[in-house]
């Protein structure tokens, strides 16, 4: 956690996951680009908010979900702002008190919204983290929709934030479905506050359209 002077107090990453609880949210500054098809790259920025909410929709009380609601404006060619329209993604999902690792058991990754249940839950947020940090899995869902999921730490390197400075692990990472196309990305994760300082995305959307922003911590309720 960070200090008094605003840094974290350890030298290098910590090692094991937050125990994720529900009221625990991350809020990030965004900036980047969309680049619709065709067309030459717009600018954009806003605020991610991600939060742990208790399930609303399924009826698991011994599952929650990680909702991601975005806020971007996108900056046209003559100047003007627009909203660009996001629908909140989320996934549910149980933690292992053991082994802290956290399973995505569901998600409305899909093109109206809906759920889809897993048939078995795969890892999303590593439980423990070290150089040698990797999985790489195959999300089946029971409506036969397939997510293959990659993420792989190759670094350590220390976040400025708002919130202060941290030490976090740098992984790659890479999701491919047929519903959302490619995203692919870097997360900076920092295990004791359960989830990245940073990350960065390059989704390529079914449609040819692709959006690039990195995220950094605002505020965090965790901290």
């Amino acid at each position: 956690m960070p200090d008094r002077n605003g840094e974290t107090s350890q030298l290098s990453p910590a090692t094991s996951l937050r125990l994720l609880q529900r009221g625990d949210q991350w809020t990030y500054q965004a900036i980047g680009t969309l680049t619709p098809p065709g067309s030459n790259p717009l600018e954009l920025s806003g605020e991610i908010t991600v939060s742990i909410e208790p399930d609303r929709r399924l009826g698991r009380s011994e599952w929650s979900t990680i909702v991601f609601s975005q806020q971007f404006e996108i900056t046209q060619a003559d100047g003007s702002r627009q909203a660009m329209p996001a629908p909140a993604w989320m996934f549910w999902f149980v933690q292992d008190e053991q082994s802290r690792d956290v399973a995505i058991a569901a998600d409305n990754m899909t093109r109206d919204g809906s759920p889809r249940i897993a048939r078995t839950p795969q890892v999303f947020y590593p439980g423990s983290w070290s150089a040698q940090t990797a999985y790489h899995n195959r999300l089946e869902f029971e409506n036969g929709d397939v997510v293959e999921n990659m993420l792989t730490v190759y670094d350590q390197e220390r976040v400025e934030t708002k919130q202060g400075s941290f030490a976090s692990w740098k992984a790659t990472i890479s999701s491919h479905s047929a519903a959302t196309g490619m995203i692919e990305g870097m997360d900076w994760w920092t295990p004791e506050l359960g989830a990245p300082a940073k990350f960065s995305t390059v989704s390529k959307m079914p449609d040819g359209a692709e959006i690039r922003f990195v995220a950094t911590l605002e505020t965090s309720n965790v901290l």
